[in-house]
């Protein structure tokens, strides 16, 4: 994952970041859940109990405002590391 791709919550499951039905967590509230869900098209999307929607709307919902900076800084996974940190893991590990 590079800063030269887009955010792309499909291409986290694919570079194995993230699993089909992993739980994501909001770093404010970790009792705010949702749970990575691929869709009929192929593509993967946050389910919010029966809701599907994009990391972005998630933690828009959540922060009841447009996110400050990347909606990706705002959800983590199990072993807490962002969905930002995931997507940079490579810049981070090129920068090291």
């Amino acid at each position: 994952m590079s800063r030269k791709h887009k955010f792309d919550l499909t291409h986290l499951v694919h570079a194995g970041a993230l699993k089909d039905g992993e739980t994501v967590f909001f770093v404010s509230d970790p009792a705010k859940t949702a749970v990575v869900s691929k869709q009929p098209n192929g593509e993967y999307k946050l389910k919010v109990g029966a809701e599907t929607t994009t990391v972005f709307a998630f933690a828009q919902n959540l922060l009841g405002m447009e996110p400050p900076n990347h909606a990706s800084r705002w959800l983590r996974n199990q072993a807490g590391k962002t969905l930002y940190e995931l997507w940079h893991a490579d810049d981070m590990a090129e920068a090291a």
